[in-house]
């Protein structure tokens, strides 16, 4: 009750005599909710905003009379607020600069490795069009970053990032030395993708980036080039990507188990630093091979391998569903550590089913990793293109 009326209002109304009797039967029979205080012929009663309007009514048709005394709480407050100019004009120019700076770009960090002047830098990204005040709807993060390493002599890697009203610029300035010439270059190497992607973070040594972050690409895109003005580089560094793909895991309710029983030589070879010298025997389906060590470790370049074959024994084994299930799902859990050995798994969705006579594991994954792989090209082939 006091929060609602501290939110739209109270009055404290004071009668006397038989206006105070009056008043407070009217209160008690029309169930209005008021805080009533009487001493000494004097009733005082803390009423909510609506209710005191009721009150207030009334009294005027009865002819009867009674201070209502001023309205405090939330709205009284208001209005004491509205009477000082210096507060209405402060509240005016809020909202000014509020609908003003709406929808703008109003700081602009930049960080980077230190090879550069931070105000060439700046100039540099103004250029581009990214600056304070600037519209957002008017600033593409890519955009600008690409306008920004078109200055290949400075950058070698630029990424711009927007969050509200403020913009985030990091830098890679060049590091390599001075590039080879276009005529007595042989080999340059580019990055490209090994896959289909989108760019998370590009972090180049060498080299020029063609790419920013956000960007889609896909299998053998360009990512950092190795030509520059001057020749061609070896182009290096990492490009971070999320990658989606889809991972399967298959076990049959019934596989055959080989057992090998027996193992025999059939061949043996002699090698002298490395190289056959002669051999007894044909193939094998394994082979060991041992080196001959002298007294103190010293080891002899001679070595011998010895071929066996093998007699298996084949058995039909069956599995419970339930059995194929969890071997088909641990299988899958293997599949995805091995291959996003060098990369974050960020989500996964697994599903599984009984199908051809087995049961078959599917994942579908998002995740992290670096993406670039090397490419190497002709230097003269590559400019005239």
């Amino acid at each position: 009750m006091r929060m609602i009326e501290a939110l739209f209002g109270w009055r404290m109304i004071t009668a006397e005599g038989e206006t105070a009797k009056r008043l407070t039967d009217f209160i008690l029979q029309a169930g209005i909710p008021a805080e009533l205080i009487s001493e000494g012929g004097v009733t005082v009663v803390r009423v909510g905003r609506a209710a005191a309007k009721k009150i207030r009514a009334y009294l005027s048709e009865n002819g009867l009379s009674a201070d209502f005394g001023r309205l405090s709480g939330a709205p009284s407050l208001l209005l004491s607020l509205l009477h000082r100019p210096g507060i209405v004009a402060g509240l005016i120019a809020a909202v000014f600069l509020l609908i003003v700076a709406r929808g703008r770009v109003w700081q602009v960090t930049v960080s980077g490795d230190g090879t550069l002047d931070e105000d060439e830098v700046r100039s540099i990204i103004e250029e581009a069009g990214l600056y304070p005040g600037v519209k957002v709807r008017d600033v593409s993060p890519n955009e600008v970053a690409t306008k920004c390493l078109g200055r290949e002599d400075l950058f070698s890697g630029v990424t711009v990032s927007l969050s509200g009203v403020v913009a985030e610029v990091t830098w890679i300035g060049r590091k390599e030395g001075e590039p080879t010439r276009t005529d007595d270059a042989g080999e340059g190497v580019n990055l490209i993708a090994a896959s289909d992607g989108v760019i998370v973070s590009v972090q180049p040594t060498a080299g020029t980036a063609v790419v920013s972050p956000g960007q889609t690409v896909h299998k053998g895109d360009l990512l950092i080039s190795g030509v520059t003005r001057g020749g061609a580089v070896r182009a290096a560094g990492s490009v971070t990507a999320k990658v989606r793909a889809e991972f399967c895991a298959t076990v049959k309710a019934v596989e055959p188990k080989r057992t090998v029983t027996e193992r025999r030589p059939v061949s043996v070879s002699f090698k002298l630093f490395g190289k056959e010298l002669f051999s007894f025997g044909e193939g094998g389906d394994s082979s060991t091979e041992r080196e001959i060590t002298l007294p103190g470790g010293v080891k002899f370049p001679f070595s011998f391998r010895v071929g066996y074959a093998h007699t298996v024994a084949e058995e039909m084994v069956e599995r419970s569903e339930a059995e194929a299930a969890r071997l088909a799902h641990r299988r899958l859990n293997w599949i995805i550590r091995e291959a996003l050995a060098e990369g974050e798994l960020l989500k996964s969705e697994v599903s599984g089913g009984f199908a051809d006579g087995g049961y078959i594991a599917t994942a579908k994954t998002e995740y992290l990793i670096n993406i670039a792989k090397p490419l190497a090209f002709s230097a003269r082939t590559e400019y005239n293109k």
